[in-house]
């Protein structure tokens, strides 16, 4: 929050914030290929089929919205 309104006023330098932001993108990145990583393919089995489908369908219908917003630039960052 902090940081949130130092960047807001300016005092951070233009580079240095881009270099945070880049920093924060790969830690998320990190934490989600760590969540995968430790996910147990014989554990999804012994649940049953209905939430590997869930999971795949979720991930499916992100995809789709992910790429409907960058092909369609229906937000614009």
């Amino acid at each position: 929050m902090v940081l949130l309104i130092i960047n807001s006023l300016g005092a951070i330098p233009v580079s240095v914030a881009d270099g945070m932001t880049d920093l924060s993108r790969w830690c998320l990145v990190t934490a989600i290929a760590a969540l995968g990583i430790k996910t147990s393919f014989q554990k999804l089995a012994i649940v049953g089929w209905k939430p590997v489908i869930l999971m795949v369908s979720e991930t499916v219908f992100l995809l789709v919205l992910v790429l409907a917003f960058i092909l369609f630039g229906v937000v614009s960052l």
